[in-house]
């Protein structure tokens, strides 16, 4: 019975798997203007009102849009990233920039008068009151 030795390096192996990788979440995690990211977020409920909050640090206030319509709640912002001097090398950064947009449907009507929005300290809250439904008074009168 003959078997056929084969020698394999492992680190080559690992290396290149590992470059392979980061190629793969450089292009796919591209920090330049036109990148993509997509903030923390969270939605509660009660019996009253919907809640929605939403992590935007360092986006400023002229730079969210919110727009509401037919219960779809739409909320775009965007990150522009800072000008560097020619002199300033960037070595490191875990900064997302960039724009997004966060589509969030409710179920029930919402009562775009009497909703608001607050943004403070990096995140945005938007209270979105639910539609009360009209109850029916109506009531048959039989004729006596």
């Amino acid at each position: 019975m003959r078997f056929n030795v084969i020698e394999r390096n492992p680190e080559c192996y690992i290396s290149s798997v590992r470059n392979n990788l980061e190629n793969l979440l450089n292009a796919v995690i591209d920090r330049s203007e036109n990148s993509f990211f997509q903030p923390m977020s969270e939605v509660k409920e009660n019996e009253t009102e919907y809640m929605v909050k939403v992590q935007l640090p360092g986006i400023q206030k002229e730079n969210i849009n919110i727009e509401i319509e037919n219960n779809l709640l739409s909320i775009s912002a965007e990150n522009k990233m800072e000008e560097r001097k020619e002199d300033e090398t960037l070595h490191y950064s875990n900064i997302a920039y960039g724009s997004f947009q966060k589509n969030i449907e409710f179920e029930k009507d919402i009562d775009i008068k009497n909703s608001k929005c607050e943004y403070k300290d990096g995140v945005l809250r938007i209270t979105l009151k639910k539609m009360v439904e009209k109850k029916n008074n109506s009531i048959k009168l039989t004729i006596e």
